[in-house]
């Protein structure tokens, strides 16, 4: 989890996700962390909905929402 601030001041993060066929960076924009927030802990298990982003030669997740399993 890398937490950064944007221009405005609004926090967002970068999460690495794993499972065991690989690794995925998350991109967590300040507004789905706000609605999210609480579930976005390390080490917790989640669903993440999101749209598939190819920027620069990587494939990235960008969340739209959060949803805590188990």
């Amino acid at each position: 989890v890398k937490p950064i601030f944007t221009k405005k001041n609004e926090q967002m993060m970068f999460i690495k996700i794993a499972d065991f066929s690989g690794s995925l960076e998350v991109v967590v924009f300040p507004r789905v962390l706000e609605e999210f927030k609480k579930l976005i802990v390390l080490e917790k298990c989640v669903a993440i909905k999101g749209k598939i982003s190819n920027r620069n030669e990587e494939i990235s997740l960008l969340a739209e929402k959060v949803k805590e399993l188990g």
